[in-house]
């Protein structure tokens, strides 16, 4: 792993779209380039405050459920602030990794092995498991229907609708067009 990747010259900081050349190091590492949610994250950590190791942990003996600990805001953006850390060092190493077997796409056994490398290796398991539950979930999943689809009509009946449409709107701005030319 290289020094500058972490510098801010890597696309994986970069804004969806942009190039490199497009932004300074400055506008990357700008509090908005590199964010996540902070609703998100503050619902995250209400779930695990409120988890009964936690709970167990703090001293809610009778289960009450509720977190008797709460996270301050600068915690909470410190933790932020580490979260897109990992996130970008992790998808560093990945990069690296697929890089070398020349895929230009990151794959789960990437982010794996990045994992192992980068000396996370207990969480594995627990990423395969989402990962497979995921792709059960997209497999079982209904697929979406577009507004066509949903409309019931065959491909004749959709082109006849919007042939009438068309005249319908020709016939207006004539009408609308027609009264002020004379």
């Amino acid at each position: 792993m290289s020094d500058k990747e972490f510098g801010g010259t890597d696309d994986l900081s970069l804004p969806k779209g942009a190039s490199s050349t497009t932004y300074t190091a400055d506008d990357v590492h700008s509090a908005e380039a590199k964010k996540l949610p902070a609703a998100t994250v503050q619902k995250i950590i209400n779930e695990v405050l409120a988890s009964p190791s936690i709970l167990a942990l703090t001293g809610d003996i009778a289960g009450s459920g509720t977190a008797t600990m709460t996270f301050a805001k600068e915690t909470r953006d410190l933790l932020i602030e580490c979260c897109v850390e990992f996130i970008t060092m992790l998808s560093s190493e990945a990069n690296e990794i697929a890089e070398k077997e020349a895929k230009k796409t990151i794959a789960c056994e990437h982010i794996t092995k990045a994992l192992e490398e980068l000396g996370f290796g207990e969480y594995v398991p627990d990423c395969q498991a989402v990962a497979g539950n995921f792709k059960t979930t997209q497999v079982t999943r209904e697929k979406k229907q577009s507004k066509i689809e949903q409309s019931g009509l065959t491909n004749d009946e959709l082109i006849r609708a919007q042939e009438e449409l068309f005249r319908s709107a020709g016939e207006k701005y004539t009408s609308v067009a027609s009264p002020g030319d004379g």
